[in-house]
Formats: structure tokens, sequence, C-alpha cells
């Protein structure tokens, strides 16, 4: 019986090691306010993209280091979230948006333009007492994104939101920031 109880000892030892180390990397992580549905509701400015791998603090391997952004709640259930790269290279307005012949000089172009800009919009829901937000995906920039439902952990941390996703298996754990600053109204 002591080894067990020396195994579980060991085991909430590392687990709270690992908490105090989460902590130490980011002390957000340990979760601020619960926000309402009401705090939601408005416009969003990126403030950074933070990514916390089995290797420590690094840039998002998804979203570009410096990438901006807004997020929009929609008081009626409704949200749109746009991210874009910095220095995205600019082109001339195309004439049309359907699809050029094959070897089209802008394919490149229009690949680079893909590549440097993320966007949705669907309805959102807040389980304010598990402080989760889910966005229900209508429409996507990625169209295999169409119907899928995105929870995250939602924060309220000194007037910004803080949307955590955690993932990968043991030993591979991933943590993922995307940090909101509140657009004042016009």
């Amino acid at each position: 019986m002591r080894m067990i109880n020396r195994a579980g000892l060991s085991v909430l030892g590392l687990i709270g090691l690992c908490a105090a180390l989460s902590q130490a990397a980011w002390p957000e992580l340990g979760g601020g306010p619960r926000p309402t549905r009401q705090q939601l509701i408005g416009v969003w400015r990126l403030a950074s993209i933070e990514y916390l791998g089995p290797g420590g603090a690094t840039v998002d391997p998804f979203y570009q280091a410096d990438s901006t952004g807004i997020i929009i709640y929609d008081p009626s259930g409704w949200m749109s979230v746009h991210i874009v790269a910095p220095r995205r290279r600019a082109w001339e307005v195309p004439v049309s948006r359907l699809s050029a012949v094959a070897g089209n000089q802008d394919e490149p172009l229009k690949a680079a333009a893909f590549d440097s800009y993320y966007a949705y919009f669907g309805t959102w829901d807040l389980d304010e007492a598990a402080s989760v937000v889910t966005h229900h995906v209508k429409s996507s920039l990625i169209p295999a994104e169409t119907g899928l439902d995105y929870a995250q952990s939602v924060t309220l941390e000194s007037g910004r939101l803080i949307f955590t996703v955690r993932g990968g298996k043991a030993g591979e754990e991933t943590v993922r920031r995307k940090v909101w600053e509140k657009v004042p109204g016009r």
C-alpha cells in the first residue's frame, strides 16, 4: 500500500510541477475571470498569438509572427474572424475572381495570398460556467472547415480576451493562446 501512496504522491508532484512551469512561462494559463456573453459582444483586435510547444515558446506554426486581425461577436449570435500575416505581397486587383487557366502568372501570387490570410464566419455560443466559447463555422477560407465547431477556453484579463487551446499527446503537448483587445466603439 505504501508504494501506491508514494506513486500517487509522485504523480501529484509531477502534476504540480507541470502546472508551476506553465504558470512561470505564462502566468495567465491559470485562468482569469470568466467572461459573460455580454462582455464578448463587440469587435476585438488581435494583440498576439502565443504558442508553447514541447520545446518551449515559439512562433505558431499556422500563423506568422506579428499577424494582425479582428474578431467580431454580434449580439444576435453571429461571429467572424480574420487573421492576416504581416508584409503580404500586393499585386494588381484582378478583373475577375474566376479561376484562370493553368499556368497563369498570378498563381504564385494567389497561393501567397491564401497562405497569408485566414478567415471564417458562423455562429457562436458561450458556456459561461465552463468558460468555453464555441464557434460554429458556416463558411471558411478553408472549405473543409465548413460545418466544424471550434471550442476554446476563454478568459478576460486586464481588458484582454484570451483564447486558449491545448492539444497534442503526452510529452508533445501544445498550448496556443490568442490575445485580443477590445476595439472602442465609433
